[in-house]
Order: C-alpha cells, then structure tokens, then sequence
C-alpha cells in the first residue's frame, strides 16, 4: 500500500486495516497484548480509531508505532504522524507537567534541609560501617575456636605410633599388604544421547506466515517465502506452530509428511502442535 494510497485514510480506516491484518494472521488480542506489552484496552482503541482513549499524544504515538512495527505496517506510520501531531507547547506540558517560575524579589528557598539530610546518611554510614567491624571480629574470633576445636579433636583421636607397634604386634607390615581390587562393572554404559527432531516447512506453492514456538519460547517468526526452506529442531520440547496460509507449504516431522498435514485443506487460524513421538494435534 503505497503513501497515496494513504493520504486519505482517517484513524478509523487506519484502525480497520490493522484490525484486518491481525485478523489474517490469525493473531489474538491477547496474543499481541501478551507480545508488544500494550495494554489490551489501547490495542482496541487503536484498531477502532478512538485515540481520544489513550493516555494523551505522546504515549499513543509510542503505542501505535510499536503495533505497526509488530504487526508489520511500518508504512502506515507517516499517515498515523500527521494525524497525531504533537503539539510543542501542549505536549510537554503533558509529559514534563507545569511549570512557573517563582516572581522575581522572593528571596531564594533555605536550603537548610538539604545539610540535614547530608548529615543523617554520614551519621548512618558511620554507624553501618562500626556495626560491619563488629560482625568481622565476631566472626575472625568465631573462625579460631573452630580451628582449636579440630586440632584438640584430631590429637586426641590420633593413636601414637608407638602404642599400635607395643599393643598390636604384627608380623606383616601393613605396606606389604595388597589393595583390594573392585569389581569392573562391564555391563555400564554411557547414556546414549537422544537425537534431535526436526521439522522442516517449505513453501512449495507460495508465501506463508509462520510463528513457531518450542515449548513456550518463540524460535521464529516470519514469512516463508515461495522455495523457501525453514528448518526448527527439537530435543524434549515440542514444537508449536501457528500458519498464516497452510496450503502453500509442505511439512516433514521426523523425515516424514504427517498425517495431519494431508487431512487439512484450508487456512489453519489454529496451531498444530508437532509432538516428540512423532504426532501432530491441531489445537483450536
């Protein structure tokens, strides 16, 4: 869509294409509440046109910026600036509040507290840094009776070499004696590692939006251009995966085509779900 396009769009029509948009990529409004962070009132207020609900220029410039770069419209954004123009003297006193600078011949302000405070926080660090000596000797002093303790307990469980050679003869010296020698666990084996599983989307009959997640946490998200080939491996987690136009690509999981994948026909606004066993669950 190009600016001429534009130029006669007002905040509503500007609203309804978003709305269509996110509709067409089978996005939520939770969804892009719970990825932009934008308040789900402010999204609303948008995609209908009414600014009036946003919390002035300054912040509904900031949110609808953040929605176009997210939903993929940047080029709707000289259109959305020229329909909410700041203005310089009414938004920064939005942003910053009012202010007036006190009349002339008020003798200045007594800055009396601002020594007070001063003197509050060095009489405080003084005290913490006394109460830190303290804990310090407490704590050197703790560490010797603890050192004293092992060396009293270490003398008096040592028996003197010379009572174990007059109490305990022996004709073999304890040298000479073999170590016994453990048994060889043969049958032990290291784990083996769990090879990885992977999913492979390529667009063989045209373009295809594509958000994938691996458990929670989103790997990807874009368009699959036509012969273009994306690949996502997977461990332990399974894979998520929301399409924007199913029909246009061919899915192998594991080295193979689903079974899921040959039942659906039309646009999928769901998500499938690519299992580690090797299933595929189409969650709506």
């Amino acid at each position: 869509m190009g600016e001429d396009d534009l130029q006669g769009k007002d905040l509503v029509e500007l609203g309804e294409i978003l709305r269509r948009t996110r509709e067409s990529k089978g996005l939520s409004v939770e969804e892009v509440v719970k990825d932009t962070k934008i308040p789900r009132g402010h999204i609303l207020a948008i995609e209908s046109g009414d600014i009036e609900k946003l919390p002035g220029k300054v912040f509904a410039r900031y949110f609808i910026k953040e929605y176009l770069n997210y939903i993929g419209l940047k080029e709707l954004w000289p259109r959305y600036d020229a329909l909410i123009a700041l203005g310089e003297n009414v938004e920064i006193s939005q942003v910053l509040g009012t202010y007036t600078p006190p009349p002339k011949g008020f003798r200045a302000a007594s800055k009396w507290w601002v020594y007070a405070i001063l003197i509050v926080l060095l009489i405080t660090s003084i005290g913490l840094l006394y109460a830190r000596k303290e804990h310090v000797l407490d704590a050197m002093k703790h560490q010797d009776q603890v050192v004293s303790s092992d060396d009293s307990t270490k003398q008096a469980t040592e028996m003197p070499r010379e009572l174990i050679q007059g109490g305990l003869p022996s004709t073999v010296e304890s040298k000479d004696l073999p170590l016994p020698s453990l048994p060889k666990d043969e049958g032990a084996q290291k784990p083996v590692e769990e090879p990885a599983k992977i999913l492979e989307i390529k667009a063989t009959r045209g373009n295809c939006w594509v958000r994938v997640l691996k458990g929670d946490k989103k790997v990807f998200e874009g368009t699959i251009k036509r012969d273009e080939t994306k690949t996502f491996e997977t461990k332990d987690e399974p894979l998520k995966v929301r399409f924007g136009n199913f029909p246009a690509v061919d899915i192998k999981w594991m080295g193979k085509t689903p079974e899921m994948s040959d039942k659906i026909k039309g646009p999928v606004p769901a998500m499938l779900i690519y299992q580690i066993d090797g299933k595929v669950v189409k969650v709506d």
